[in-house]
């Protein structure tokens, strides 16, 4: 088969600096590509410097960004730290556009099995007009269409063959929204690179340390209840000394938009305070000169520690991959508790992976993950004493820590690895190519 992947225009695909999305798609594509043609498209000022070519067997085709598209892109992103807009960036018809028309007219050059594009519904029909022929799906990793408008989205993905989410907590929602797609609309979990975690944890030295360690990997934004973390933390540092907290992701502005459905107005009300549009800042910040302003949420993060706490807590901000993966294995308990629904939450499963019990909120599809009082503890969202209470019972209990680690570590390669997912996605492709129904064996995930 014939297959090109269409990325979202902001990731980095290549290693070492690629996040979540690239990682998946990096790893995808390399599989797929010893026994297909694999092209990745995407945009070339996100690459971290990095040039089209082949990587792995994987062609990489990196187009430039348009000086309109630039202009648009960063018209929204400041007009989004004065105002709220109705629906975000990631499904507006302002997201790099002419990297949509590009994309599709350079895959109308030759003929595609598949083309999966990656989140961005509003390139759907502009592909569709250009490669007639071809499959069509679309990968959506987090319930961001329920942030937008219905009858937008609604003609935009009309034509797909196949959406897929990564959870069933978004593929439900996804059905009940777009009827039209309910017999289109599937899960595909996220997956694990094993090549990255292929030893055990060594628990014998991790016992041996007297200091232990948390781990919080994923975006320092409200949503992602980065604040939960601080004030769980404060509470486990009261009763046990001995103890650091690290934290691991990017840093900044993160428009409320994106974050929850702006119907929903019990998490609105959660979260508001956490993102409000600071306009004085800014015009000040600009009237000065100054390139950005302050991040406020992390000076609120940081002012919750106080002198007695800040040096037992480290903002790592974004790191390589090689790095977060040895933060993961130097770490004793892993902690990741969004307030929102998140659709997937794959740092939990990457710190299963290097044997690493985990402790979340439940919300959204990270119940279909982590297994509660096998891999790890899963707790109410917003709660962080509840938070604080099971990460106190893992660091005072070796063999509960390395029961629930071991535990962790066997489901995710048992059942989210990605050459287990990739075979699944195989099957996929050729069903839609062949035009017949996927009769997979039935996968049994919990």
């Amino acid at each position: 088969m014939n297959i090109a992947f269409v990325s979202y225009p902001t990731a980095a695909l290549l290693p070492p600096y690629h996040g979540s999305m690239g990682a998946s798609i990096y790893v995808i594509a390399r599989e797929l590509a010893k026994s297909c043609k694999v092209v990745v498209y995407g945009l070339a000022d996100q690459q971290k410097g990095e040039k089209s070519g082949v990587y792995e067997g994987v062609e990489y085709r990196f187009l430039p960004s348009t000086a309109a598209d630039r202009l648009t892109a960063n018209v929204r992103r400041m007009a989004s730290k004065l105002v709220r807009f109705s629906t975000p960036i990631s499904t507006s018809s302002a997201l790099f556009p002419s990297f949509g028309r590009q994309v599709a007219a350079d895959l109308a050059k030759q003929f595609w099995d598949v083309i999966h594009v990656q989140h961005c519904s509003q390139y759907i029909p502009e592909i569709r007009r250009l490669n007639p022929a071809a499959k069509i799906v679309l990968h959506i990793h987090t319930e961001w269409f329920s942030q937008s408008n219905f009858k937008v989205i609604a003609k935009r993905i009309r034509g797909l063959d196949l959406l897929l989410t990564v959870s069933d907590y978004v593929t439900d929602k996804t059905r009940l929204n777009f009827p039209l797609m309910a017999d289109r609309c599937e899960t595909l979990y996220n997956g694990i690179d094993m090549n990255e975690f292929p030893s055990d944890k060594d628990y014998a030295a991790a016992r041996a340390r007297p200091v232990k360690r948390i781990l919080y990997a994923g975006g320092i934004w409200p949503h992602k209840g980065a604040h939960i973390a601080i004030e769980a933390f404060k509470i486990v540092a009261q009763e046990y000394s001995d103890v650091r907290l690290d934290l691991v992701g990017p840093q900044g502005d993160y428009p409320i938009e994106e974050a929850c459905d702006l119907k929903d107005r019990a998490a609105l009300q959660r979260l508001a305070r956490y993102f409000k549009k600071n306009r004085l800042a800014f015009l000040t910040a600009k009237l000065l000169g100054r390139s950005r302003q302050p991040d406020r949420y992390l000076e609120f993060l940081k002012a919750k520690l106080g002198p007695d706490l800040a040096g037992k807590v480290t903002f790592h901000g974004f790191v390589s991959r090689s790095a977060l993966v040895e933060l993961y294995y130097n770490a004793d308990v892993f902690i990741f508790p969004p307030i929102w629904n998140e659709a997937f939450g794959l740092t939990p499963l990457e710190a299963m992976a290097a044997g690493v019990p985990v402790v979340v909120s439940r919300c959204g599809g990270i119940v279909e993950t982590v297994q509660d009082r096998r891999t790890g503890f899963v707790v109410d969202p917003n709660d962080p004493k509840a938070l604080a209470q099971a990460m106190l019972l893992l660091l005072k209990d070796d063999a509960l820590r390395e029961q629930m680690g071991r535990a962790g570590r066997q489901r995710a390669v048992q059942r989210f690895s990605w050459t287990r997912v990739v075979a699944d996605m195989q099957n996929r492709y050729r069903a839609l190519c062949d035009g017949t129904e996927l009769r997979a064996e039935v996968q049994v995930w919990n």
